[in-house]
């Protein structure tokens, strides 16, 4: 009996043992487990990692990202805000922690914000920070948008239209959308086209092509393949101008041909010369030697100040860059900038000979130590004050520009 009662304990333990098992996969297999086991643990969403919250955790995919970054488009840069940006610049935004796969679309975006705030830190060094900040966000913008274009997935929205009407999309606020579309448009909307080809990057242009990067205007409407080709190799200087590298500068121009003779390949129509020539050192020659402005300097001028006029002072109400330091020019241009360029066009000539006037009586009213005159102007009376300070100090004055001033009328 007592064996008897061994062999069925032995027996039950067989069948009782592979339970757990059992309960084991059925548990695992039930259809809502996997819903149950997500919902333990959600993944953070896009706002709250740019917020500084925590990573996606590896190995798993959020649901939802949000189709765009928090702060972008950027806004369309106001006086008031831009003024404060001068005076307090803030601290850099935290960089966006993105998955580590897909969301290209995200990752150009923040490119393009990463791309802005450099350049409106540039513009606050300008005489007219409010034009050159304008024109910053909108170039920085359409280099997205030529971005987006160069992939196959779905664009932006907003970079399906052009000019005036891509502004007035950036632009989220509707109080500032009809500003946006109009102000770019009245201080430069550029009429002529970038020269091609560009220019072989060389130690002797190398200064140029970093110091007047701002001041090469993008195309005004559609971009063909020689706008991309200028949009793309701008902004590839831009990169390599932070540490004013020339063999990447270099790589950035080879690279830019060849994929703008891939493009031209693409079309019916007949290709660029130079593209014709084949992949390699011809090619290259053949590219260099057509360049119209191989220095870079198509935005260097020497400008009169003596008789301001609406042409002039559409270039001066541009970006632009003072490339001399001599006294007083550094303070009657900004003086007449910083006034004048906010009024309409119409009113602008007539306040610039007003400020020039004031900033001279007001030069010749300070102490000899604050500015010692070499030309001794101060010392003769008007009329012949302002001659001489038209004379010795306005006359010839270098800029860099993004607009071109008038042609000097022949005396």
């Amino acid at each position: 009996m007592a064996a008897l009662g061994l062999l069925l304990l032995l027996l039950g333990a067989a069948v009782v043992a592979p339970e757990p098992m059992v309960q084991e996969r059925l548990v695992l297999q039930h259809p809502h487990m996997e819903q149950l086991l997500q919902e333990e643990l959600p993944p953070p969403s896009l706002p709250d990692i740019l917020a500084g919250g925590a990573a996606p955790v590896p190995g798993r995919v959020p649901t939802v990202w949000a189709n765009t970054l928090d702060g972008f488009p950027p806004a369309w840069p106001e006086a008031a805000a831009v003024s404060r940006h001068c005076r307090q610049p803030p601290p850099p935004a935290p960089a966006p922690q993105l998955p580590p796969n897909a969301f290209a679309h995200l990752r150009r975006q923040a490119a393009a914000l990463d791309a802005f705030r450099p350049r409106l830190d540039t513009c606050c060094r300008h005489r007219a920070p409010l034009p050159c900040a304008r024109h910053a966000w909108k170039d920085v913008l359409d280099n997205f948008c030529t971005d987006e274009f160069g992939v196959k997935t779905r664009q932006f929205h907003c970079c399906h239209q052009h000019g005036a009407a891509r502004r007035r999309c950036f632009t989220q606020d509707p109080d500032g959308a009809e500003a946006a579309a109009a102000a770019v448009v009245a201080a430069w909307e550029p009429t002529g086209k970038a020269p091609f080809p560009p220019g072989e990057p060389t130690a002797a242009n190398m200064e140029n092509i970093c110091g007047l990067r701002e001041l090469r205007l993008g195309p005004p409407g559609p971009a063909d393949p020689r706008g991309r080709l200028h949009l793309r190799l701008e902004r590839d200087y831009g990169r390599c101008c932070r540490n004013g590298s020339l063999a990447c500068a270099h790589s950035a121009w080879q690279k830019g041909l060849e994929r703008f003779c891939r493009e031209e390949a693409t079309v019916k129509t007949r290709q660029h010369r130079c593209c014709q020539r084949g992949a390699g050192r011809a090619r290259v020659r053949c590219f260099a030697a057509m360049a119209p402005h191989p220095a870079y300097d198509r935005e260097l001028h020497n400008v009169s100040l003596v008789l301001p006029g609406p042409a002039l002072l559409r270039t001066l109400c541009g970006p632009t860059r003072l490339l001399t330091d001599r006294r007083p020019v550094p303070e009657l241009l900004g003086a007449v900038t910083a006034a004048c360029c906010p009024l309409p066009p119409e009113e602008q000539s007539t306040c610039a000979q007003e400020q020039l006037s004031q900033g001279i009586a007001t030069l010749c009213a300070t102490p000899q130590d604050a500015w010692r005159d070499p030309q001794g102007c101060c010392s003769r009376g008007d009329p012949e004050r302002r001659r001489c300070f038209d004379t010795a100090y306005l006359g010839q004055v270098p800029l860099g520009a993004a607009v071109a001033p008038p042609a000097p009328q022949p005396r």
